[in-house]
């Protein structure tokens, strides 16, 4: 039986995992947290008990966190030995992706996909393989081509708007006018050939 704590900020989506997961006993959940404090506490208790998961499966969009801010104190605590990380989210475009891969994340799987899939990258990232599928990567690939033509001002509002930030969040967060903002995401949809911001969103 393999092991793993469950990280996500909604009660009912635990829940939920938590019945599913352990209904045919290939999996046991050491425990639940809702935010990056509450995984870091549970990882202290973990480490005490001597029982380390196989596996983290995390959310990005915690309580008052940032999940992906998990993985480095993982990686600083652990080493080269820390438990994998599986993120499991909502997100299914670039930038949440690309921040995972930076992140050194072993896995991506969005929530809207059939369960076969989770288990399946849960089970392969346990026993030490990684889990990006293949329009994951032919997306972080297409789009990687299209950023060489961006500056890094445009780069840098073009992630904030996959992160769906209007322009007057983008233009308090890089410190920037609001004129710069509309000026950049002008060049930004010609460089890359979309018309709306959905598209824009949805590269």
């Amino acid at each position: 039986m393999k092991t793993l704590i469950l990280i996500d900020d909604h009660e009912m989506v635990r829940r939920g995992l938590v019945s599913w997961l352990t209904k045919d006993g290939r999996w046991q959940v050491l425990g639940e947290a809702a935010s990056v404090e509450e995984a870091v506490s549970l990882f202290e208790k973990l480490d005490a008990a001597g029982t380390p998961p196989d596996l983290t499966l995390l959310d990005i969009d915690l309580k008052g966190s940032w999940g992906l801010n998990l993985i480095p104190l993982l990686r600083e605590r652990y080493g080269e030995k820390a438990p994998p990380v599986l993120v499991y989210s909502v997100y299914d475009d670039y930038a949440h992706l690309k921040a995972a891969f930076r992140a050194r994340a072993r896995g991506y799987v969005c929530k809207s996909r059939d369960s076969t899939e989770l288990l399946a990258a849960m089970g392969k990232i346990a026993d030490g393989g990684t889990w990006f599928s293949s329009s994951h990567l032919s997306r972080m690939a297409d789009v990687s081509d299209l950023m060489l033509a961006l500056t890094k001002r445009e780069r840098q509002i073009f992630d904030l708007v996959q992160r769906r930030y209007n322009n007057k969040e983008i233009a308090a967060e890089l410190d920037i006018t609001l004129r710069t903002v509309e000026n950049n995401l002008s060049i930004i949809y010609d460089k890359t050939a979309v018309k709306t911001r959905k598209e824009l969103e949805a590269l």
